[in-house]
C-alpha cells in the first residue's frame, strides 16, 4: 500500500479501466475533545453506508498505538460505484445524503487522508 493524496484516489477512480472490485483505507485523525461525537457520527453513519449498491465492506478500525486516530477500510465492487458512494445522489433522501458525512465530520475538526487504494484479490 501506497500513501496517496484524496486528489489522487478521485483521479484514479475517474480515470481506471480497472473493473474488479475496489478497496480503500483511509485515516480520520480526530481531535481529541470530538473523539465521542465522532464515534457516535460513525456508529448512526455506517448502516447506511453499508446499505448501498456495491458496498462489500464498510469497517471503522480504532488505532492501537492513538486512540484519537480512525482507520477506514472499505471495499466495493468496483471503482465507479465507489464514485457513486462519494457523490452527490449518493444516500439520496436521507439526512446522510451526497456530502452531508464529509460536513459533519469537518465540522468536529476531521480531515480524511487516504492512505491506499486497492486491488482486490490477486
Amino acid at each position: 500500500m501506497s500513501k496517496i493524496t484524496f486528489e489522487e484516489t478521485i483521479e484514479w477512480f475517474q480515470t481506471t479501466d480497472y473493473k474488479g472490485a475496489i478497496g480503500l483505507t483511509v485515516k480520520f485523525p480526530v481531535p481529541q475533545e470530538n473523539v465521542e461525537k465522532f464515534v457516535d457520527f460513525l456508529n448512526d453513519y455506517m448502516p447506511y453506508v453499508k446499505k448501498e449498491n456495491g458496498c462489500i465492506q464498510f469497517t471503522w478500525h480504532r488505532d492501537w498505538k492513538n486512540p484519537n486516530e480512525f482507520w477506514l477500510t472499505e471495499h466495493w465492487e468496483s471503482s465507479s460505484i465507489l464514485l457513486e458512494h462519494l457523490g452527490p445522489d449518493s444516500r439520496s433522501g436521507t439526512k446522510y445524503a451526497g456530502d452531508a458525512p464529509l460536513v459533519i465530520m469537518a465540522g468536529l475538526g476531521v480531515n480524511p487522508e487516504p492512505a491506499a487504494i486497492y486491488k482486490l484479490g490477486l
